[in-house]
């Protein structure tokens, strides 16, 4: 089983990528969601959306945390 360590690194290595791409854009997101009030938010449809796409990444940077808690280091 050997033969399998090299294909668990890459996916591994990939995991963490996608993690960090995922804090980035979260952190974007929010960014631009605390340059506006709540009612800004509430009522435009764009901040509406990038509000929608925060929480979407939020959820899986959770899971991903709650499945690999050493991917966080």
């Amino acid at each position: 089983m050997e033969q399998y360590s090299t294909l668990i690194g890459v996916v591994l290595e990939k995991l963490d990528q996608s993690y960090k791409d995922l804090k980035f854009n979260y952190n974007g997101l929010d960014t631009i969601l605390k340059g506006h009030t709540a009612e800004e938010a509430a009522n435009t449809p764009e901040l509406i959306t990038i509000k929608d796409l925060r929480d979407t990444y939020g959820e899986l940077i959770e899971r991903l945390e709650s499945r690999l808690p050493g991917i966080k280091e």
